[in-house]
C-alpha cells in the first residue's frame, strides 16, 4: 500500500484532504477501545442479509482507509443493520453508547432517517451513503452521488455544444420522476426546451410499446428550425425532433432500451443520448446506441487507483460504492486532527469543519457539504466508448474556487 491521505498544505479555494503517494506507513500501534485518547467512529452497514457483500465490502474500503491514515486514536466500531432502519436504529444506539463521536453510513434512506432522528438528541453528525436528498439535513450528510447533479452537469455541457431541444424517457419510479424533475429545472435553467416527458412500467417485461409510443410523441413535434443554432458531432442531414433523450435507467434495462430507439427512428446519429451515474458501466460500450452517448460522473482513475488497491489488499474486485467509504473515513480522519468549534458538539466533528467550502478531495474527486446536508461534487463528462467504457470529454474541476474573470 503505497498511498496515504494527508491534508494540504493551507491554500486558498484548495481541497482540504488529498490522495498523496507516500511511503508505506508503519502499521498503527491501536489503542484499547476504552481508551480514553481513542476517537470512536461508528460504522453502520448491512453486514448480513441481501446486501451483505456490498455492506462487507464498504467495511473493507473504510479500514483500508484507516490503514492509509496510520491514526491509532481512530476507532472504527461496526455494526449491522441488516438493511432494516429498525436494525439500524439499535445500532446507531450501540455506538453511541459506546462512544461514538461520528456515525458513517448508513446505506439506504429510510435507514438514514431512522439514524438521524436518534443521533441528532446527541449532536452526533452522520455521513450518510445515501442519494436521498429527503432524509439530509438536521445533521444528516449524504455522500451517496445524487442524480440532480449529475443530471444538471451532463445538461450544462450539452447546451455548450449547442444542444437546446430536450426529451426525456424514464422509468415510472421514485428515481425516474426525481432525474426528469431535475433534468426539467436543468433544461430552463439553460436555456433550453423540454418538449416531451414520457414514462414507461418499471415491471415491464417488454419496453417496445412505451419506446413506440415515445417516438410517435417526437414525431409529432415541430422540426428543429434552420434559423436555430448547428450542433456540434451529428449527422445534419438525419432528421431530428430533439437534439438529446435523456435515459435514467442501467445495467440489462438500459442495453435492451437502447437499441429499440434507432428501431423506431430515434437515430443516435442525430440525436444525442443523454444518462446518469448508472451509465457508469464498463459493459455499456457493448451496446452500439449507446456509443458516443455523454454522463456525468467522477473522474474513472481516481476509482481505478481505488480499485486496483482494493483487490490487492482484499481479492476481490469492489463495488463502485465502495469507494465513498473510503473516503468518508479517510475525511473523519483529517477532521479528527483539528479541534472542534461549536459548542456542544462532539469535537472535532462539527458543522463548521464538515461543510468546510473549500471542501475536500479524494478518490471520487473533490466534494463538499452544504449545511442543508447534501453533497457537492466536482464531475466530469464522460462519452461512452466502444471499448472500456467512458471517456472523459470535459474534465472535474480540480477546486471549488470560482475562476476569475
Amino acid at each position: 500500500m503505497q498511498q496515504a491521505l494527508q491534508q494540504q498544505l493551507p491554500q486558498p479555494a484548495s481541497p482540504s484532504l488529498a490522495i498523496e503517494t507516500q511511503p508505506l506507513p508503519a502499521a498503527p500501534t491501536l489503542l484499547p477501545p476504552g481508551s480514553p485518547d481513542a476517537i470512536r467512529v461508528g460504522f453502520l452497514a448491512p453486514l448480513s442479509g441481501p446486501n451483505a457483500g456490498l455492506g462487507r465490502a464498504l467495511f473493507d474500503a473504510a479500514q483500508l482507509a484507516l490503514f492509509d491514515l496510520a491514526d491509532n486514536r481512530l476507532v472504527l466500531l461496526p455494526r449491522d443493520t441488516e438493511g432494516n432502519p429498525e436494525k439500524a436504529s439499535e445500532a446507531a444506539r450501540r455506538v453511541i453508547a459506546e462512544g461514538a463521536q461520528i456515525i458513517i453510513g448508513p446505506l439506504f434512506a429510510n435507514e438514514a432517517s431512522a439514524v438521524g432522528l436518534i443521533a441528532r438528541e446527541r449532536n452526533i453528525k452522520v455521513l450518510s451513503f445515501s442519494t436521498d436528498r429527503s432524509v439530509a439535513g438536521g445533521g444528516v450528510y449524504l455522500l451517496g452521488f445524487t442524480p440532480d447533479q449529475q443530471v444538471e452537469r451532463v445538461i450544462s455541457y450539452a447546451r455548450t455544444r449547442g444542444l437546446t431541444r430536450f426529451a426525456a424517457l424514464a422509468p415510472d419510479s421514485p428515481y425516474g420522476n426525481a432525474v426528469v424533475q431535475a433534468a426539467t429545472t436543468a433544461v430552463q435553467a439553460a436555456g433550453g426546451q423540454m418538449l416531451r416527458q414520457d414514462r414507461y412500467p418499471v415491471d415491464s417485461g417488454d419496453l417496445t410499446p412505451g419506446v413506440r409510443r415515445f417516438a410517435a410523441a417526437l414525431r409529432s413535434l415541430p422540426p428543429r428550425g434552420p434559423e436555430e443554432p448547428p450542433v456540434d458531432g451529428v449527422d445534419p442531414n438525419i432528421a431530428r425532433p430533439v437534439d438529446a433523450v435523456l435515459l435514467p435507467e442501467g445495467g440489462a434495462r438500459l442495453r435492451a432500451l437502447a437499441p429499440l430507439l434507432p428501431f423506431f427512428d430515434i437515430d443516435p446519429r442525430a440525436v444525442r443520448f443523454l444518462g446518469t451515474g448508472l451509465w457508469d458501466d464498463p459493459s455499456l460500450s457493448t451496446e452500439p446506441a449507446l456509443v458516443g452517448g455523454w454522463y456525468a460522473g467522477p473522474t474513472p482513475d481516481g476509482f481505478a487507483e481505488f480499485a486496483r488497491r482494493f483487490e490487492q489488499g482484499f481479492g476481490r474486485r469492489p463495488p463502485r460504492l465502495a469507494s465513498l467509504a473510503y473516503d468518508a473515513t479517510a475525511l473523519v480522519g483529517i477532521l479528527a486532527r483539528r479541534p472542534g468549534e461549536s459548542p456542544g458538539i462532539a469535537a472535532p466533528f462539527d458543522e463548521a469543519g464538515l461543510t468546510n467550502p473549500d471542501g475536500f478531495a479524494g478518490y471520487d474527486g473533490i466534494f463538499r457539504f452544504q449545511t442543508n446536508g447534501l453533497v457537492q461534487r466536482g464531475l466530469a463528462v464522460l462519452e461512452i466508448q466502444r471499448r472500456g467504457g467512458g471517456r472523459v470529454i470535459d474534465p472535474a474541476p480540480a477546486s471549488f474556487q470560482v475562476p476569475a474573470n
